[in-house]
């Protein structure tokens, strides 16, 4: 397991002795998210990550098979606001199908099944000495220059074993959105397996009091 998981265990394995809540903190108020709504005088708040700010916020490698959100929401003083992941979904301009968050569990195993089946091919030069005979019964040398090809075995790379996704897992579990019922601000990411191409806009809906909500994610 390379550095950079075994960094990820160390720092999961903090958070989850810490006293603090699960998921992200959430900004002062929902309009500092790029995305933002009310209805109901409930708020939700939320961003698209790049996959840059994914590399620098999450150990587990999620651009392996889905795209992040922040979702911040702020319930009513004295109302607190049921959470589920059931109530948020991605749509991609122009289709029709919704698609549902996926688990932290579910997310660790398909970014383990990726790094399983990925091999890594490296090229270098090869320069050696070869030796022929000629017409007449002569000897002599020559310069071979070529390249080398050398490829990793399937499984090698970080993230293709059990501990690597017991890890992820855990980490993906503590920076999720908490499921449950929120008396304050709550934030925290929600992992969809989608295919972002670029320039195609997505779309977060998500369930409020019964009541459907639709932020563009720029």
């Amino acid at each position: 397991m390379s550095g950079r998981i075994l960094l990820g265990l160390a720092f999961v394995t903090a958070a989850s002795l810490a006293a603090g809540p699960r998921g992200t903190v959430p900004k002062a108020a929902a309009n500092r998210y790029p995305a933002h709504a009310e209805k109901d005088g409930v708020s939700v708040g939320a961003a698209l990550l790049t996959s840059d700010e994914v590399r620098k916020t999450l150990v587990s490698e999620v651009n392996r098979c889905c795209v992040v959100v922040e979702v911040a929401l702020y319930p009513l003083k004295d109302n607190p606001q049921p959470v589920s992941l059931d109530d948020f979904s991605v749509r991609v301009a122009g289709s029709e199908a919704a698609v549902k968050p996926s688990s932290p569990k579910v997310v660790a195993a398909s970014i383990q099944k990726s790094a399983e089946s990925q091999r890594d091919v490296t090229v270098s030069p090869s320069v050696g000495v070869g030796y022929e005979s000629g017409p007449s019964g002569g000897h002599g040398t020559y310069r071979a220059v070529g390249v080398a090809v050398e490829v990793s075995e399937p499984g090698s790379h970080s993230g293709s074993s059990d501990r690597d996704r017991d890890t992820m897992q855990t980490e993906l579990s503590e920076k999720g959105l908490p499921e449950g019922t929120a008396s304050a601000p709550v934030a925290g990411y929600l992992y969809f397996s989608v295919t972002k191409k670029k320039n195609t806009p997505l779309q977060l809906e998500c369930v409020l009091n019964g009541k459907s909500i639709a932020l563009a994610l720029p």
